[in-house]
C-alpha cells in the first residue's frame, strides 16, 4: 500500500452553480434546528431514491473506485443509503473534531459532501488537510478514524452542504 495514498478524493464542478442554488431554496423550505451544540445547524434529511444528482454521485464512485480499487475488494455489499441537507448561519459551524463511524452507525464505509456555496473555510481533517468548501465540489473520504475532522466558521454568510453515507448492507439489503 502506497503510504501517500489519503484516500480523500475531490470532484469539482459536479453540481452547477444554478443547480446548487435550487437545492439550497428547495430544502431550506424543510429545515428543523439541530439541538447539538457541537452541530449547531439546521438540516432536513433527503430521500436518496429520489436525488436529483445520483447519477453524478454514482459517477464519483466509480472515479473513487479506480483510484482505490481495493474499495471493491470489501466482504460486504455497499451502497448510499443516507442524505442531508445541512444549512450553517454565519459564525456557526461543527466545531467537534469526530469520525462518522462510530457505535450508533458501525455500517458506514465512505462519507460524502456536497458543497453548496462557496467560502473561504470548509471540512478540516486532523491531520490539518483543509477542503475548501467550492460551489459543485463533490469530497469523498473514508468514514473512519484516520479521517476524523470538523468544520470550520465563517464569520461572513450562510453556509450548505450535503452530507451523505455509503454503508454496508445486511443480508443483501440497507438496514439501519
Amino acid at each position: 500500500m502506497n503510504a501517500d495514498l489519503d484516500y480523500v478524493t475531490i470532484f469539482d464542478n459536479v453540481i452547477s452553480k444554478k443547480n446548487c442554488e435550487k437545492l439550497i431554496k428547495i430544502y431550506k423550505k424543510t429545515i428543523i434546528k439541530e439541538k447539538d451544540s457541537t452541530a449547531n445547524y439546521y438540516y432536513t434529511d433527503i430521500d436518496v431514491r429520489n436525488f436529483s444528482y445520483n447519477k453524478e454521485i454514482f459517477e464519483c464512485i466509480e472515479k473513487y473506485k479506480i483510484n482505490y480499487p481495493e474499495i471493491s475488494l470489501t466482504a460486504s455489499y455497499w451502497g448510499l443509503v443516507s442524505l442531508r441537507f445541512k444549512f450553517w448561519k454565519k459564525g456557526d459551524f461543527f466545531n467537534q473534531f469526530h469520525s462518522e463511524h462510530c457505535f450508533s452507525r458501525p455500517n458506514r464505509l465512505l462519507s460524502l459532501q456536497i458543497y453548496l456555496s462557496d467560502h473561504d473555510c470548509g471540512t478540516e481533517f486532523y491531520n490539518k488537510k483543509v477542503i475548501k468548501s467550492k460551489v459543485g465540489r463533490v469530497c469523498l473520504f473514508p468514514a473512519y478514524f484516520t479521517h476524523t475532522h470538523k468544520g470550520q466558521p465563517d464569520l461572513i454568510k450562510n453556509r450548505y452542504l450535503i452530507t451523505g453515507y455509503f454503508e454496508f448492507f445486511k443480508l443483501g439489503k440497507c438496514e439501519h
